[in-house]
């Protein structure tokens, strides 16, 4: 490219061309780290006019991501450049012109938005990732709730057990909110969908998408913050399905975790929930909040101070919940996998041996080949007759966890006693029901 008094245009390093139709319309340039737009605005005869004006990284972001029109952008320089160039790409023509003096018909429309979705090799690519990711995070936080639980003993400080954590607080929150899940979906299209299995597939599809999103986390006294996710469900369908996933966290906050629990609130759970709905609901985390060595508190906002559950007044909690064992009498049994060796005699009969104080006596996992009997043990003959699915056992010390993979999905059993056999009927019935609706 030859070079022009007036102005170097082959100095600039060309970083993208944003907008391309035929020819380059918006170019995104680079000198000496400066970053800088080159804007097709006329064509002649002989030559293009252009604009042209630094800017900086962030206004360039948030022009790709459409928080700011080009119009806007360029009306936040108070100078800019007007180029000449022939169609051999030489300037013939640069002066400085004040924004204001700009013809109206050198400015784009007011709603230049750019509609802009990066490829892979794009040099924004990751760039947008980044901000999309950034900005989804600030938007969930804006509506985050936050749960904080500590210990009452001082042995370790501050400091939750792992254990402790999940067997005391997450496995139980998890559990409360699940139900709650299903039992407001039920009442919510109970009518709308009438029809049993039909209603069960919506539900599977979009219960993923119901689930509370962490979006902070501090640790000593765990202290966790949770959002309802109301922007990542384009995949549901259904409108009043996504309506209700979009409010059914909010919902369980505001129903579950209040902190004060009024009578007129109390006497609508009453009538709202029958007697198992209300267990299945309020019981697990009502474990968390009878359970004298820990103490869980909530507010609504980052901006809020922590206060008691309304759960933790005895009036209220012994209305809701109906039937609880108290945590002081719970005794947490500690279960422990063992080998044993059985011996089958030529008349079929069998006999068990627990291999015990030996060597093999106690281990932390073992595995279970599911097979076509199994499936059909239980009733389930729709399978195929090779069918041969490994279940791996693990001993987690107060509860066995069975867990498999088939088909590319995994599958997770958890039984809180030692039931094993009740297990593996829970995964036959869960990897069943995947299979029917393939």
């Amino acid at each position: 490219m030859k070079t022009n008094s007036y102005f170097d245009l082959s100095a600039f390093e060309k970083v993208e061309d944003i907008i391309y139709l035929d020819e380059p319309i918006l170019s995104h340039l680079k000198l000496n780290e400066k970053d800088y737009f080159l804007y097709l605005v006329d064509s002649f005869e002989d030559y293009d006019v252009f604009l042209f004006f630094e800017i900086d990284a962030d206004t360039i972001l948030k022009y790709l991501t459409k928080s700011i029109s080009l119009r806007d952008i360029i009306k936040s320089n108070n100078i800019l450049l007007i180029l000449e160039q022939d169609y051999d790409g030489n300037v013939i023509n640069a002066q400085s012109i004040l924004c204001e003096s700009l013809p109206e018909d050198y400015l784009p429309e007011a709603n230049s938005f750019l509609e802009y979705e990066p490829l892979e090799n794009s040099f924004y690519y990751e760039m947008i990732n980044e901000y999309d990711r950034k900005l989804y995070l600030h938007d969930l936080r804006k509506n985050a709730f936050y749960l904080k639980f500590s210990t009452n003993d001082r042995k370790y400080g501050d400091t939750i057990g792992l254990r402790e954590l999940t067997n005391t607080l997450l496995t139980n929150l998890s559990t409360s909110f699940k139900h709650f899940v299903t039992i407001d979906f039920e009442k919510k299209f109970n009518s709308i969908i009438p029809e049993d299995n039909k209603r069960s597939k919506i539900l599977k599809s979009v219960f993923a998408d119901t689930d509370l999103r962490m979006v902070d986390l501090n640790f000593g006294s765990f202290e966790i913050g949770l959002s309802t996710d109301k922007l990542m469900k384009s995949n549901i369908e259904f409108k009043e399905v996504k309506e209700w996933a979009d409010n059914v966290g909010d919902n369980y906050k505001k129903i579950v975790l209040d902190n004060d629990i009024t009578n007129a609130e109390l006497a609508t759970l009453l009538n709202n929930y029958t007697d198992e709905e209300r267990n299945q609901i309020f019981e697990p985390v009502l474990r968390i909040v009878e359970n004298k060595n820990y103490n869980l508190k909530v507010k609504g906002s980052v901006g809020e101070k922590y206060s008691n559950l309304g759960l933790n007044k005895k009036e209220v909690s012994s209305k809701i919940v109906t039937k609880i064992k108290k945590v002081d009498d719970i005794q947490q049994k500690h279960l422990e996998l063992i080998t044993v060796t059985t011996i089958i005699d030529k008349n079929s009969n069998k006999k068990t041996i627990n291999l015990d104080n030996t060597l093999f006596s106690s281990i932390e996992s073992t595995e279970y080949l599911l097979g076509y009997n199994d499936f059909k043990k239980y009733g389930y003959n729709n399978v195929p007759d090779g069918i041969k699915i490994a279940i791996l056992i693990e001993n987690n010390d107060t509860y066995i966890v069975l867990r498999a993979n088939y088909n590319e999905n995994a599958f997770e059993v958890r039984v809180d006693n030692d039931k094993i056999e009740e297990g593996i009927k829970k995964m036959v019935d869960r990897i069943y029901e995947y299979t029917i609706n393939l």
